[in-house]
């Protein structure tokens, strides 16, 4: 009896050559032969016919490696495994994983490739994992939920008389702009932590380099925001005891 395993992972992933070489070598010992290509943001597909080639790919920023593919199927075709990296959409997830045959090989497969996707995750995968429309929906909800307390109990005071036409109006007008720069910024955020903390990376070639200097941006961004929040705090504090 064959059972079939399929999941995708949501964590963010530095792919490096020797992560690839581990992965390659357990769809060949459990698998088969294993089968490497790749789509480039260059629009063109490109195979190898090991992962050696793969890993000396030179992965120009303009030929760059948008989605791997590893594919391994046995000579009688009674098992077979898939993996795939791919740059995440708003519904897709970077890394997704299929595995066909028997229950041991699949348990045994699953169990040894998670291993490695685990240590492919690097230290702002949390960062980058957010959901942020999550996070600002129970945001907006808190602070609802505190102006109808603040309200219900005067804290806020509500004027009795209602408002005239051009006031508003004047409301009206100041929402729909209130609306349109709270999207245009959360659309911002959302392209600013895409390039910042990316779900997925390459370190292949020219990727290793694109890393590096991208890991100290992150750095200075990271460092910057605590020393400003650690500088907030200490001034509020001073203010409020002073």
């Amino acid at each position: 009896m064959n059972v079939h395993y399929s999941d995708e992972l949501k964590q963010a992933f530095v792919v490096r050559p020797d992560h690839l070489k581990k992965l390659v070598e357990l769809l060949q010992k459990h698998i088969g032969k294993v089968y490497i290509s790749t789509d480039c943001v260059d629009k063109i597909k490109r195979d190898f016919e090991t992962v050696e080639d793969l890993i000396g790919y030179e992965n120009p920023k303009s030929k760059r490696i948008s989605r791997l593919h590893l594919r391994a199927r046995s000579n009688d075709d009674s098992k077979s495994a898939t993996i795939v990296f791919r740059a995440p959409l708003w519904f897709q997830e970077p890394v997704s994983i299929d595995v066909i045959g028997r229950e041991d090989v699949v348990s045994i497969l699953k169990e040894q490739v998670l291993d490695v996707l685990s240590g492919m995750c690097p230290w702002y995968s949390r960062i980058a994992s957010a959901d942020l429309l999550t996070i600002i929906g129970v945001g907006c909800w808190i602070l609802l939920f505190i102006s109808s307390i603040a309200v219900l109990f005067e804290w806020i005071p509500v004027a009795d008389s209602p408002s005239s036409d051009s006031k508003n109006v004047k409301g009206e007008a100041f929402a729909i702009v209130f609306c349109l720069i709270t999207l245009l910024a959360i659309w911002s955020f959302y392209q600013l932590r895409g390039f910042l903390f990316p779900k997925l990376v390459f370190t292949i070639g020219q990727g290793e380099s694109r890393f590096r200097l991208l890991e100290k941006v992150r750095w200075g961004v990271v460092i910057t925001f605590f020393v400003s929040l650690a500088a907030t705090l200490v001034g509020s504090i001073i203010v409020v005891f002073f």
